[in-house]
């Protein structure tokens, strides 16, 4: 693709939707009451004894943490931003824009400076469930990488996306480096990491096995979805 044609292209933007910034928002604010309730209800469990304070502070730490979290990504939800335009993309990614929070960043990159896009697939396991991520990054000519973020499952895509439609008007193709070993840390809610992007791939029997754990994750995660629901469902009769 020439230079002109590259220029030619229509302006687009890339946003998450609004329902998605709502309903991640409205989780974080339900989260936060749900941790004040903790603390109150911590306040009378240990006059109710020590034992019993010490359990529910436990629990109400464990929510202020997930509340942080989720808080961090509905802030994220809001910010994020990516918009095309005459040969060049200009971009607000945020920290949490994947499981590893990341260096807040606004970029302008002229389209043909990108020597090539990548991804890879990060996998994360933990307490016997496994996750994962489409990891997607720009490499600059002069050398320089940019991580523009990860599609995590549960989450709509939005960078895989983006960087397909980087890729048609720089007449560039994805390079699939396979798949990596992320370390999930505590949860992948603290200390979680992933290997640098030169790590090799996993071979492809450990690609297929960790992929059947996806898969027994996530039929683990619906039966769980399925009997709350039922309980409710029955708890009404």
């Amino acid at each position: 693709m020439t230079d002109a044609d590259i220029n030619r292209a229509e302006p687009l933007t890339f946003r998450a939707s609004l329902g998605e910034k709502l309903l991640v928002t409205l989780t974080a604010v339900f989260m936060g009451v749900l941790a004040l309730f903790m603390l109150v209800a911590t306040v009378g469990g240990f006059v109710a004894g020590l034992w019993l304070g010490l359990f529910l502070l436990l629990v109400a730490l464990v929510i202020i943490a997930l509340t942080f979290l989720v808080a961090k990504e509905a802030f994220s939800r809001w910010r994020l931003y990516a918009h095309l335009e005459d040969g060049a993309l200009t971009a607000v990614l945020p920290r949490r824009r994947s499981f590893i929070d990341q260096p807040r960043d606004r970029v302008t990159i002229a389209l043909a400076d990108i020597e090539r896009i990548e991804t890879r697939y990060e996998s994360f396991a933990s307490i016997g469930v496994t996750t994962g991520q489409q990891a997607y990054a720009i490499v600059k000519r002069d050398g320089e990488r940019i991580f523009l973020g990860a599609d995590r499952e549960w989450v709509p895509p939005f960078f895989g996306r983006l960087a397909s439609e980087i890729a048609a008007r720089a007449g560039l193709t994805i390079a699939d480096l396979g798949m990596v070993d992320g370390d999930a840390g505590f949860l992948l809610v603290a200390g979680q990491s992933a290997p640098d992007w030169a790590a090799p791939s996993l071979s492809a029997p450990e690609i297929a096995l960790r992929g059947r754990r996806r898969a027994r994750t996530a039929a683990i995660m619906g039966g769980v979805v399925l009997l709350v629901v039922l309980a409710q469902l029955l708890s009404r009769r």
